[in-house]
């Protein structure tokens, strides 16, 4: 069972998927209801008994208790350890909601969370909150947006990537704009992605007539000088029924899809991907993902062969792997390392000393 969990300042939203689903459930607060969003707040009282989000949220101004919001936020300053185990508290509670279903009762557990941004601060709290809730490394996965947004559109249809895929994020104070672009060559293709942003002048978002024609000059803009086949509208400001002369702009041939959902759906198949590789064609490239491959040289049932301890893509905080190696002739090992772009690996060679 894979969860995903879109973790924002503010708010989060819990995603499940497993083998056999045509795409991840996006998990309703109350069953039967479509409110999707969980304000990241807790209130303990002082029976000891928790309560999350919007139950939280009724109880802050009570004094039998104590009230946290902003948890995610609060959570990353190190020596904020009250609100760090809060924060541990808030993520046991979504992971519980596999509950509701028989079949992720029984089902191997892989937690995916995606965040605004990766750093080091967000490398300390996770390595922190994983530990405390008993993940071990081979199943926990932390990305930003842009890695759960590139698995999501990549797991599309190939209408969606066949050209650029954009993901515009309104809060009605600016458009931002997301776009991944796909290396046209080799076997496993590389997926990029560029970041713009468009200041929204003070009282046009007032009219719905001034919003359209600012969107519309705003598409464009971003699409002047690049084919784009896919497009995510997600935020506040794109609610209501005011997009005319942009829609029409946006079903020019491409596939247009709107929902918050999208990244606590992208980190479930993110989770996914990075378990089932076959069939799996892309890579994601961002800073946090490593430029090459590093491999040992080995023999094998008696054949020269390779493993691979670290590659293409991968992020460069994932756990390592363990080998047990059992050396025979001379003590050396032999390491070749291949970077993106170069055509020859670098040789290296270990002598050990018994």
């Amino acid at each position: 069972m894979y969860i995903g969990i879109d973790l924002d300042y503010e708010r989060a939203m819990v995603s499940l998927f497993h083998a056999g689903m045509r795409e991840p459930e996006t998990i309703a607060v109350h069953p039967g209801t479509d409110s999707y969003t969980i304000p990241t707040a807790v209130y303990r009282g002082t029976n000891g008994k928790y309560y999350y989000g919007e139950e939280a949220e009724k109880r802050q101004d009570r004094t039998d208790g104590a009230y946290f919001e902003n948890l995610y936020e609060e959570a990353l300053a190190p020596e904020n350890t009250v609100y760090r185990n809060i924060l541990v508290q808030f993520l046991k509670r979504l992971v519980r909601f596999r509950e509701r279903y028989e079949s992720g009762k029984d089902r191997e557990l892989y937690l995916a969370i995606a965040v605004p941004k990766v750093d080091e601060s967000v490398l300390s709290l996770f390595s922190y909150v994983r530990t405390e809730l008993g993940i071990d490394p081979e199943q926990f996965q932390l990305m930003d947006y842009g890695e759960s947004f590139f698995a999501l559109a990549y797991s599309q249809d190939r209408s969606v990537w066949l050209h650029d895929t954009a993901l515009f994020d309104c809060d009605g104070r600016e458009i931002r704009m997301r776009v991944l672009h796909t290396d046209a060559q080799g076997k496993v293709r590389r997926v990029t992605s560029e970041n713009y942003a468009w200041k929204i002048p003070h009282l046009t978002w007032e009219k719905l007539e001034d919003r359209d024609a600012f969107f519309v000059k705003t598409l464009q803009e971003a699409f002047a000088k690049r084919a784009v086949s896919g497009v995510y509208l997600i935020g506040e400001g794109f609610e209501g029924d005011w997009m005319q002369e942009s829609l029409r702009m946006l079903g020019q041939h491409r596939r247009v899809f709107k929902g918050d959902n999208l990244f606590t759906s992208g980190a479930c198949l993110a989770g996914y991907r990075n378990v089932n590789t076959q069939g799996w064609h892309f890579y994601y490239d961002c800073a946090y993902k490593l430029k090459g491959e590093i491999r040992l040289k080995i023999v094998q049932n008696g054949q020269n062969g390779e493993l691979i301890l670290t590659g293409l893509g991968e992020n460069y905080f994932a756990p390592t792997k363990t080998y047990y190696l059992l050396l025979d002739g001379d003590p050396l090992l032999e390491v070749s390392v291949r970077t993106r772009g170069k055509e020859t690996a670098q040789e290296f060679s270990f002598p050990l000393d018994y």
